[in-house]
C-alpha cells in the first residue's frame, strides 16, 4: 500500500505574480485544504479516512469513504490549522487500520497497525522476585544513579518523595542485602504532587521527578532539594484524565533527550482508541511527539465494574543504548468481596514491548513484545517503576522492575522488586 500527497497548503498564504501580492480575503484567511492521494489493495476497501495533529486538539478531517478500493483522491477542507507532523488514519471493510506519520516533505508510506504484536529481537530471561525487607509504601518509580546506588520514588512522601536504595546485584542476578534511607530533601517540605518515576541525570548530577497531580517533570539534586529547573511541558499535554498523567518518564543519556508519557490516553475519539501521547524533550524542550496505543485490558467489562480496584496503562518505560525504549503496560484487578474472594481472584499482567519512536513511519509506534509477567495472591505484585541494572554474565542486562504495594493492601501484595535479564 503506498500514498503520496500532492498538497497541503494554506489558503491565507500571499500570493506572488509579478512582483505584487494578492491578499486573500478575510472570510478565507483561516482555510486550510488537503489534497491526498493514496492506493488501497485488491483485497481490501477503505471505509473511512481521519487526519490528526500529534497534540490534544480534535481531528482534523474525518471523511466517510463509503467502501472505496483501488486508487482514491481526496480533497478536502481541514477543520483546523494544520500542524506537522499529522497521522493518518484508514480504516479497511475488515476491520483492520492502517496509519502513516505525514512529515513536510510530502510522500509517506501507510502500514498496517497490528494490534498482536510481534516477537521482539530482545530475550528476555525471569531471574527471580524479590521481596524487599521493609515497611508498605508506595514505590512508583526507580533509576540507577551509581555502583549499588538506586533513586526510587515514593508517590505519597513530601517533597520530591526521593529514597535512595543500596540494592548489591552479583552478575548471576542475585540480589544482595538492600538498605535504604529517605533523603533529607524530602524533610518538613509540603505533600509531594503524586511523584510517578525517576530519572538520574550524570551530566548534572540531578534526579528529575515526574508528577501527576500538576503534570510536570522537576528536577532535584540527589538529597532531594528542589534546583527550581524543569522540563517545559505543552499545555496540551495537561489536559489529563484524573490520576492518568506522567507516570512514565525515561532519560536518553547519549543522545540527551528526556521522553515521558501519560498513564493513559489524554481523549478517546474518532478511529483509535487508547491512544497515549508520547512526548520526546531536547535537553528541557518538547521537540517532537510520538503515538503509542495501548493493548486491550484482560478483564472483562463486568469484572472491572464489580472490582475492589482496577487499573490498566502505561506505567514505566526506559531507554535501550540504540535509543530503542521498553514499554511497561500494567493491568491489576482486585476483586471485590470477602478477603479469599479477594485473594482467590487477584492477578497483574505486565507486559513489556519495545518501540523505536527514532525510526518511526506508521503514525502509531509499531510495538514489539518481549515479555510478559502475571502474578496472583501468593505474589501480587503492582510493577510500576522500571530501569537498568548492572551488566551481567554472558553479556546480559539487568531489568529491575519495582512494584508499588498500595501500602500492602491489607497483606494482599508487598515491596517486590523484579530482577530479569535481557540480551
Amino acid at each position: 500500500m503506498s500514498a503520496k500527497v500532492l498538497g497541503v497548503f494554506l489558503a491565507w498564504l500571499s500570493v506572488w505574480s509579478c512582483g505584487s501580492s494578492a491578499k486573500q480575503s478575510e472570510a478565507d484567511e483561516n482555510v486550510n485544504e488537503v489534497n491526498l492521494e493514496f492506493k488501497v489493495p485488491s483485497k481490501f476497501r477503505a471505509t473511512a479516512i481521519e487526519l490528526h495533529s500529534l497534540d490534544n486538539k480534535p481531528v482534523l478531517l474525518s471523511k466517510s469513504l463509503e467502501g472505496v478500493s483501488g486508487k482514491i483522491q481526496i480533497k478536502d477542507t481541514l477543520a483546523n490549522e494544520d500542524t506537522y507532523p499529522m497521522v493518518a488514519f484508514i480504516q479497511m471493510d475488515d476491520g483492520s487500520l492502517w496509519t502513516a506519520r505525514l512529515e513536510k516533505d510530502g510522500s509517506f508510506e501507510p502500514l498496517k497497525y497490528e494490534e498482536s504484536a510481534p516477537q521482539a529481537d530482545i530475550k528476555a530471561e525471569y531471574l527471580r522476585q524479590h521481596r524487599m525487607p521493609m515497611a508498605s509504601g508506595e514505590y512508583s518509580g526507580i533509576t540507577h544513579v551509581k555502583d549499588d546506588v538506586y533513586a526510587l520514588v515514593h508517590d505519597k512522601s513530601t517533597g520530591g518523595g526521593i529514597h535512595l536504595f543500596n540494592i548489591p546485584i552479583d552478575n548471576a542476578g542475585v540480589v544482595g542485602a538492600i538498605q535504604s534511607k529517605e533523603v533529607p530533601g524530602n524533610a518538613g517540605k509540603a505533600r509531594g504532587k503524586d511523584n510517578e518515576d525517576i530519572v538520574y541525570v550524570a551530566s548534572s548530577n540531578t534526579l528529575y521527578v515526574s508528577a501527576e497531580g500538576d503534570q510536570s517533570v522537576r528536577e532535584y539534586t540527589v538529597e532531594g532539594e528542589p534546583t527550581g529547573r524543569a522540563l517545559e511541558v505543552p499545555e496540551d499535554l495537561k489536559a489529563i484524565q484524573p490520576n492518568a498523567g506522567f507516570e512514565a518518564l525515561a532519560y536518553d543519556a547519549d543522545r540527551g533527550f528526556f521522553w515521558a508519557a501519560t498513564e493513559k490516553s489524554l481523549q478517546d475519539e474518532g478511529l483509535h482508541k487508547s491512544i497515549i501521547r508520547l512526548q520526546r524533550f531536547s535537553g528541557t524542550d518538547p521537540d517532537a511527539r510520538y503515538l503509542y496505543m495501548m493493548g486491550q485490558p484482560l478483564a472483562t467489562e463486568d469484572q472491572i465494574a464489580s472490582a475492589q480496584a482496577y487499573v490498566h496503562g502505561l506505567s514505566a518505560m526506559t531507554v535501550l543504548e540504540d535509543g530503542r525504549l521498553i514499554m511497561l503496560e500494567r493491568e491489576v484487578l482486585v476483586p471485590g468481596g470477602s478477603i479469599i474472594e479477594k485473594a482467590l481472584g487477584a492477578f497483574t499482567l505486565s507486559t513489556l514491548y519495545v518501540v523505536d519512536p527514532l525510526n518511526d513511519k506508521g503514525g502509531i509506534l509499531e510495538k514489539k513484545i518481549v515479555t510478559r509477567i502475571v502474578t496472583s495472591a501468593i505474589n501480587l505484585a503492582n510493577y510500576e517503576g522500571m530501569c537498568l541494572g548492572p551488566k551481567l554474565s554472558g553479556g546480559r542486562q539487568a531489568l529491575l522492575l519495582i512494584a508499588d504495594s498500595q501500602n500492602g493492601q491489607g497483606g494482599l501484595t508487598g515491596e517486590y522488586l523484579q530482577i530479569m535479564a535481557i540480551k
